[in-house]
């Protein structure tokens, strides 16, 4: 993969390379004029197409998108106003430091930040839509090598496509080639027909022979799709619509390809590669991970954990605070029992850069989430790489949709069993007495596990508790915000065509 992060940060040669296919798109290209001279011809070419749809995957701060001209935050950079922040930060588990519209529920259709840089990602449909479109009739290279390539845009296109619809309902993408140079603007189609393109994609994609399962073996591949991180955007396609047959089988497909649980939970952070993670956005030199930096105080110089274990970045003599974007808040981490070892990498308390000892009883605003605790790099940003689906997920999510088939049924138990052993607790009885109270226990339960991991507002949405929580804590928030508006500009360009989502 660092062949991509190297494109993706590179956002200008990338675009040089995509000119017909990125740059332009919708405004030069005419495709009754294509002949196959102008198809893509080596591997070199597809390549080169693909790696530029990765654009948005990055932990760095963001790309500048030749086709319209402007600057938009990766959907996975750790800054306030991404796609992840956003996802972070709404939820019971984590909390800005600070004032934030996304966190008090006050984001409007005219609101920036993490809806205009999601928002942008339409464009990456299309240029998807474009690359596919190209590769299915060239005729470079063997067979074998452009479904591949053929295969891992369309889960680039259909994760896309989810992401989109996560933050706002069901858009009017551009999935035909011949109609990328139409000037037409599309109404928004049905969330069944919406859901049936992303599904269309990933099985197109699954059934590809030349997609390997996973790269977990080849790092030099880590970070580009395969079959596990197409079933992967399939499961939180199911989980999202609560089609929980489907997810269930989904999980079991996963389940049996070879991962498992690491020994120790603080592991999954110090490895870009292992056997617990099915995805994550690898982040190198030309690619920092701003996660770290994000949580930690703006004073702040070592941080202890309950135990007393202590944490800096740089030294005594040369250490890096933070930017006090985020943290995790004081009624959530006291959620966790005693002896709960994912407790690990959450700071309680901390000395700042004049020696004095903070905590949550003279100022200390909430835990500080470090979760990366072994990144002791000199500098701003990490070199570790983004978790964005983990094999701890996938054991939640089948205890979930097993549960709400059958009740908390022995094999719901044992899969949700793996994942509290690690953390060496013990799943209280109470838990299993009922499918409601085993639901509500799997909630918290995804809140320990996956908590920093840009998932929580997703799971509360789920499980019907987002808009109610975030009331609980003070916000006037109302039942149509489990969606994002449909950018301003998008609304008045369309002259009426598309639908803004009810409440904005």
């Amino acid at each position: 993969m660092k062949k991509i992060i190297v494109c993706a940060m590179l956002g200008a040669a990338v675009m040089t390379t995509l000119t017909t296919s990125c740059e332009d798109m919708l405004e030069t290209k005419n495709f009754t004029d294509m002949s196959p001279s102008n198809f893509f011809k080596t591997e070199s070419d597809f390549d080169a197409a693909v790696t530029g749809l990765y654009l948005p995957l990055t932990t760095n701060w963001g790309y500048s998108d030749g086709g319209t001209g402007k600057w938009y935050n990766s959907l996975y950079n750790a800054d306030i106003n991404s796609y992840f922040a956003a996802s972070l930060i709404t939820g019971d588990v984590m909390r800005a430091y600070s004032n934030n519209i996304y966190d008090e529920f006050n984001v409007g259709p005219s609101t920036g930040g993490a809806i205009l840089s999601t928002y942008n990602v339409l464009r990456f449909v299309a240029r998807a839509t474009d690359v596919i479109h190209q590769l299915e009739n060239s005729k470079g290279a063997t067979d074998a090598i452009r479904t591949r390539y053929i295969a891992e845009a369309k889960i680039l296109r259909a994760f896309y496509m989810y992401t989109l619809y996560d933050f706002f309902g069901p858009l009017n993408v551009k999935l035909d080639a011949s109609t990328l140079m139409d000037n037409v603007i599309e109404p928004r189609p049905s969330k069944e027909t919406y859901i049936g393109y992303i599904e269309r994609d990933l099985e197109d994609a699954l059934l590809t022979e030349s997609l390997p399962d996973k790269y977990n073996d080849n790092p030099d591949m880590w970070g580009r799709m395969s079959k596990a991180i197409a079933y992967g955007v399939r499961l939180r396609l199911y989980m999202h619509e609560k089609n929980w047959q489907q997810a269930k089988a989904v999980a079991q497909k996963l389940m049996g390809m070879g991962y498992q649980l690491l020994d120790n939970y603080e592991s999954n952070f110090t490895s870009p590669i292992h056997s617990e993670l099915i995805w994550a956005v690898p982040s190198n030199t030309a690619s920092d991970n701003y996660y770290v930096t994000e949580t930690l105080p703006n004073d702040f110089k070592r941080g202890y954990n309950d135990k007393g274990r202590s944490y800096i970045r740089g030294t005594e003599d040369n250490y890096f605070s933070g930017w006090k974007a985020y943290c995790m808040r004081w009624e959530f981490y006291d959620t966790f029992e005693k002896n709960d070892t994912r407790k690990d990498v959450i700071l309680c308390e901390y000395d700042n850069s004049t020696g004095q000892r903070v905590n949550r009883d003279n100022g200390m605003v909430g835990p500080i989430p470090i979760k990366f605790m072994d990144t002791q790099f000199a500098n701003w940003g990490t070199q570790t790489a983004q978790p964005v689906l983990r094999y701890a997920e996938v054991l939640l999510s089948y205890a979930e949709a097993e549960n709400e088939l059958n009740g908390p049924t022995a094999d719901a138990i044992k899969a949700l069993k793996q994942v509290t052993d690690r953390a060496g607790i013990e799943i209280p009885m109470e838990a299993s007495a009922s499918k409601e109270a085993f639901r509500d226990y799997l909630l918290l339960e995804r809140g320990h596990e996956l908590f920093g991991e840009g998932m929580r507002r997703q799971d509360l949405i789920r499980h019907g508790v987002f808009i109610q929580r975030a009331c609980e804590r003070g916000n006037k928030a109302q039942d149509y915000q489990v969606l994002y508006p449909i950018p301003q500009f998008a609304i008045t360009e369309s002259n009426g065509i598309l639908e803004q989502n009810a409440g904005y």
